[in-house]
């Protein structure tokens, strides 16, 4: 069991890190970690995409049918990879790798040696614990079976998507308590994982969501150790880790983890593109892309992120070199979503079912606990969310002292540049697009875990901004001048 988790695991990661390989041929500063780091979460995100393409053509999903159209990329990548001559492992020194040799390191001050082993030593044992507990209970969250398990334990012994069914019973809708307009990416990605077991294990099924979790930390470490240097960059981690929610979600099969971490990665493959390291422009858009497959809540970073690419790149636009082609990258990945989101049009299970759920929470908040007759989706004004939405960010009980001390970083790091200026702006819309839900709908009435869910959303982004904001020698940019690849 341990092998067959491992290896459906190992080959989306393979798949991503190829696929990485060959964008970034031409890249002198990403580190071979990092671009492990970075693996697992597009692998995975191609891989869900192609099993949906199978389900909605009526082929069998089998481990056969699920594993050939992964085979033959692995083998096309491999060979472009050998053809080209293109460095698997990027001949720079990688600070990761030299972690260690800090403790031993002359130069360090005994204290200093001391604070680098009680860091390390705490943030290995905490990942540890995470897959240690991962695999000790199988999924216990209610609402984690109902809307992502399982349709997928359903899909697996079925082999199919069950769409030869009334559309309101798509994805075993008649006999499970799924919502029907949310993206597949879990379910999915939980059907491959019991494809390669041969059941569906409610325990190992879930492996996917500490590795997730290890992603994040990967590629958090590498951008803390440019900006701010290795003991603060620990330091930060260790904080990181202390967020209670964050370390039960990286067990349970809830999606707000994953939205995180592609939200996470989106945005920097935007920061190196912005740093003028142009190949990250289709990471970006592929990370964002994956996104949205992952919950809907995504489109409304993804929008605020693409205008700002646009106003970004804007200065490139009028250039006869290049012209577009930053934008192309980014939109590019975009059309991987046309079969997911013309589905749901097609069958009505898009915008209108969302509007339906909307109406239906107004519905049931006058009914039971306003007792009053007027239904009116926009009838409901509740202006005391705000002052809920802020506790629960501050709260210790979910989090950690990052969104009660971020205000005074802003203050303390003065003038914005406009490099974080193009970063704030999607992660800004994204909050406010909650805080729009929290007030005018009645839906998050008593929900305090639905709020603190999605504030887990963007909680790695927080950090990623909090480093950015440390950084020692940050100076406001201006726009450089456009390099092309």
């Amino acid at each position: 069991m341990m092998l067959s988790t491992a290896i459906a695991i190992f080959l989306p990661t393979l798949l991503g890190f190829l696929i990485i390989t060959i964008i970034l041929r031409n890249d002198k500063e990403t580190f071979f970690g990092e671009r492990i780091g970075l693996s697992f979460p597009l692998g995975a995100g191609i891989l869900t995409l192609q099993i949906f393409l199978l389900g909605l053509m009526r082929i069998p999903l089998t481990l056969f049918n699920s594993l050939m159209p992964v085979f033959f990329e692995l083998m096309l990548l491999s060979f472009w990879i050998w053809k080209n001559k293109i460095v698997l492992i990027p001949s720079i020194s990688d600070p990761g790798l030299s972690l260690f040799l800090e403790i031993k390191s002359p130069r360090n001050h005994g204290l200093k040696k001391c604070l680098f082993a009680l860091l390390i030593i705490w943030i290995i044992a905490k990942l540890v614990s995470v897959f240690i507990l991962t695999g000790l209970r199988p999924i216990f969250a209610w609402d984690a079976w109902a809307n992502w398990s399982a349709g997928a334990k359903i899909f697996f012994y079925s082999k199919s998507l069950l769409l030869d069914a009334p559309a309101l019973e798509f994805f075993g809708g008649n006999a499970v308590d799924r919502i029907l307009y949310y993206p597949l990416h879990n379910t999915l990605l939980q059907l491959w994982m019991s494809l390669w077991m041969g059941k569906f294990d409610d325990v190992f099924v879930k492996f996917f969501s500490p590795v997730y979790c290890l992603s994040m930390i990967i590629c958090l470490y590498y951008i803390a150790i440019r900006e701010i240097g290795k003991l603060y960059a620990l330091a930060l981690l260790a904080i990181f880790l202390s967020s209670p929610l964050l370390s039960y979600h990286s067990i349970e099969m809830y999606s707000d983890q994953m939205l995180g971490v592609y939200l996470l990665f989106a945005s920097l493959s935007f920061l190196k593109a912005i740093r003028q390291n142009l190949s990250f422009c289709i990471m970006a858009g592929a990370y964002a892309t994956i996104a949205v497959f992952t919950k809907n809540e995504a489109l409304f970073f993804v929008l605020p992120f693409l205008l700002s690419a646009i106003v970004y790149f804007r200065h490139d636009l009028n250039k006869s070199r290049g012209k577009y082609v930053n934008l192309i990258s980014i939109l590019a990945p975009f059309l991987a979503l046309l079969p997911w989101f013309l589905f749901k049009v097609h069958y009505g299970l898009g915008f209108l079912g969302q509007l339906r759920w909307l109406r239906w929470s107004h519905e049931l908040y006058f009914e039971y606990y306003a007792h009053s007759p007027d239904t009116s989706l926009w009838s409901f004004f509740q202006p005391d969310m705000i002052l809920v939405y802020i506790y629960k960010m501050i709260s210790l009980d979910n989090f950690n002292v990052i969104f009660l001390f971020f205000p005074l970083i802003i203050l303390a790091h003065g003038k914005i540049s406009k490099e974080l200026l193009h970063l704030l702006v999607p992660i800004a819309g994204y909050m406010l697009f909650f805080l729009f839900l929290y007030i005018f709908t009645a839906y998050y009435m008593g929900q305090s875990m639905c709020l603190t869910r999605n504030i887990l959303t963007f909680y790695p982004l927080f950090f990623f901004l909090t480093i950015l904001l440390l950084k020692k020698d940050d100076t406001v940019l201006s726009y450089p001048a456009p390099i092309t690849r």
